[in-house]
Parts: C-alpha cells; structure tokens; sequence
C-alpha cells in the first residue's frame, strides 16, 4: 500500500528541516572559521530557500508535487487583490462576523502596509506592526506612531493630522513571501516629502496589488502617548475590506509578521525563512 499525502509530506518535511538544520551548523563553523563572506551568503540564501520550502510543504502548498498529478510550477498561490475582489462593508456585518474578520486579519499582529495621501496630494506608504483591533462594535483599530529615524514625526501622522477627522487611510495586509518582505523594507526608509513611496513597490495607489487584503479607514481621534513617549496613538474606525473573491475569515493565507526587532517571516517557529531588517524599528 502506497504512503497516503500526509505521510510524504512528513517525509519531505522532515528532509528539508534536517537540511536547515545541517546548514545552521555549516554557517556557523564557516564564521567561526573567517571563510569568505560570499560563500556565506550563499549558504544562507539556501537555508532561507530550504526552511521556506519546509514551510509550504508543511501548509501542504506542495501537495501536488508529492503526487503523479500533473506537475504544476506555481500550486497554491495565495489569492491577492490583483485578481478579482469583493468589498465588505463591516457596519453591515454581525459583531461575530465583523470581529472573525478583524481577528483573521490583524492577530497575531502582523506587519502591515498603510496608505495616506499628503496636503500636497503625495501618496505615501508605511510599514507598520503596532497596529490592533480595540473595539469590533463599532469597528475601531489603534495604532502608534512615533518619529522616524531622524527624530521627524512620520509622515503617516502628519497626513492625518493634516487632513483632520475623517482622513482615510489605507492598511494593507500582506503575505508571507519575499517579495511583501522587501516592500516592507524598502518602504522604511526616509524620503523627501516630495517622494512616493509606491514607486519602490508593485502597484499603484489606491491598489496595492500584491497585498492579501486592504482595510479602508478614516480618522477618528489622535492621543499623545503619556509619560514622555515620543508618540502619537491614532483611533481608526474600519469601514470597509477588501478581500481577493472566495477567502474567508477562517481561510486567509499565512501573513507576514515581525519577528522581535529585526526580522520578518510567516511566524514564530524558529526553523521557518526569516527576512533581516537592516534598521530595527
């Protein structure tokens, strides 16, 4: 009798997690042993690929390739909003379906991408991880945010400050890849006020393409951090989401999140890819 899916996919799994394993130890002898920094990077870009590999088999994304089916290059894709979309007006929903929705979206926090439109009509783009859901009868999330690196405050607060009650703004919830990674990188860094940083990843406002889902809000109230904190709570009220058509609440895709201070990836699992941040935040 042959090995049912999830009995080659254990066997997979646990190949591809040895592989990490072995390639945590070969870096770390190559360190200690001061070998040539490229062919470091090299064995680190394959223990990334490796657990990131280990991770999709284990999701069971891989499931085709561990059968006679026909072979399928790109199985399980995540469905984004560059395919077609349903919006969900969450005054329109139960308290338990708005507050699934919230929970499948922004718990555990993930890193997200906000979306904010300057007195000067600039679009910009923002990562941020502080973002939670405060009340989902009426739909209220909270944010902090602080000054940036040069001690400026950042330009997502001064776009609402600016424009006042009612200001929207835009979250974009993003997948665990690569690519929503380095957006999430590229996107931190410090532009001139004249810059957008939509023209450093795929899409074009209001869209961002690559993203699994986008909640619409609008300004409700600003608060100054107690204590001294350098820092600005922001009360958004959620009014509407964005979904690819045919996701759930209880069917979204892995999310990306930030692991401690200076990394990002799928989760907390040690063994999963990781995705280093230059400049912790």
């Amino acid at each position: 009798m042959g090995m049912d899916i999830g009995q080659s996919r254990g066997i997979v799994e646990r190949y591809l997690r040895r592989c990490v394993t072995y390639s945590d130890a070969s870096i770390k002898r190559k360190i200690a042993r001061g070998e040539d920094a490229a062919e470091i990077a090299r064995w680190q870009a394959y223990r990334e690929f490796t657990a990131y590999s280990a991770e999709e088999i284990s999701a069971g994304v891989l499931d085709s390739w561990l059968t006679d089916d026909d072979f399928d290059s790109q199985p399980g894709s995540s469905p984004l909003l560059g395919g077609e979309t349903v919006s969900i007006d969450l005054a329109g929903l139960d308290h338990t379906s708005r507050r699934n929705w919230l929970a499948g979206l922004l718990m555990p926090r993930p890193v997200v991408l906000i979306a904010t439109t300057s007195r000067s009509g600039v679009e910009n783009l923002a990562p941020m991880s502080s973002v939670n859901v405060v009340s989902n009868s009426p739909a209220l999330l909270a944010l902090a945010l602080s000054v940036d690196i040069e001690d400026r405050p950042r330009d997502t607060l001064v776009n609402l400050r600016e424009a006042g009650v009612g200001a929207a703004a835009t979250i974009f919830v993003l997948p665990a890849d690569y690519d929503s990674a380095q957006a999430v990188v590229d996107t931190a860094a410090p532009l001139s006020e004249e810059e957008s940083e939509w023209d450093l990843v795929n899409g074009e406002p209001p869209l961002l393409t690559g993203a699994l889902a986008a909640i619409d809000c609008s300004l409700v109230e600003l608060h100054p951090l107690p204590a001294g904190a350098s820092g600005t709570l922001v009360i958004l009220s959620a009014n509407s989401i964005l979904i690819p058509d045919g996701v759930g609440s209880d069917s979204l895709p892995s999310k990306l999140f930030q692991i401690g201070f200076n990394s990002l990836g799928p989760g907390p699992d040690e063994r999963a890819w990781r995705h280093n941040l230059d400049s912790p935040d």
